[in-house]
C-alpha cells in the first residue's frame, strides 16, 4: 500500500498540535514546534505524554496513544478556554436600541456595565434598577460622547459593543 507523504505530514502536524496544546498546561511535556517534521523533539514530547498518561513509553503514536492524546487535547481545549459569552442584546431586528422607558434584563446588564465602568473610567455611575431611566440615558450619552460615538442616549449595537469593551477593560484592573 502506498503512503501519501502529504497525509503523513498532516498527521504529524496534528500530533504536534495536540502535544503543544497539552504542553501549555503541563510542564512535563516539552514545548515543540508544529512543523510536520519527524524529529527528536516530537518523539521526546510524545514519550513524556505517554509516561504522564500511563501508556507504554515508546515515542510512537500507536492507536491507543492517538486516541488518548486526542481525548486529552479536546478536554484541554474545553477546560482552558475562556467562559462562553452570551449577549442579552438582540442581534435582530436591525436597528434595535434600548431607550428611555425600556425595562428588563438587557437594561439591567447595561446599568451593571455602567456601574462597573464608572469605577475606572470618568462617567457618572447609575443605579441598577432594570428600568432605562434618565440617569441611564445620561450615562450612556457620556460614554457615547467620550468615546466618539453618535450621542443618542440610546444603546444600539455600536454602543452595546463599546460598553462591553469598556466593561471588559475595567475588569482587567480588578
Amino acid at each position: 500500500m502506498a503512503t501519501n507523504i502529504r497525509t503523513e505530514e498532516v498527521a504529524r502536524r496534528n500530533l504536534q498540535k495536540y502535544l503543544r496544546q497539552l504542553a501549555y498546561f503541563d510542564e512535563s511535556i516539552p514545548f515543540i514546534p508544529i512543523d510536520g517534521n519527524s524529529g527528536s523533539s516530537t518523539t521526546e514530547a510524545l514519550r513524556a505524554y505517554q509516561a504522564r498518561r500511563g501508556l507504554p513509553v515508546t515515542g510512537v503514536a500507536d492507536q491507543e496513544t492517538w486516541e488518548a492524546l486526542y481525548e486529552d487535547y479536546l478536554i484541554s481545549l474545553e477546560e482552558e478556554a475562556p467562559p462562553s459569552r452570551f449577549s442579552p442584546f438582540p442581534s435582530e431586528p436591525r436597528g434595535y436600541a434600548l431607550k428611555l422607558g425600556d425595562e428588563g434584563f438587557a437594561v439591567t446588564a447595561v446599568q451593571h456595565m455602567l456601574e462597573e465602568i464608572s469605577v475606572f473610567f470618568p462617567i457618572t455611575p447609575v443605579e441598577v434598577t432594570g428600568i432605562y431611566d434618565e440617569a441611564t440615558r445620561d450615562a450612556v450619552s457620556e460614554v457615547q460622547a467620550r468615546y466618539l460615538l453618535p450621542v443618542t442616549g440610546e444603546v444600539d449595537k455600536l454602543t452595546w459593543n463599546a460598553l462591553v469593551r469598556l466593561y471588559d477593560s475595567a475588569h482587567l484592573y480588578q
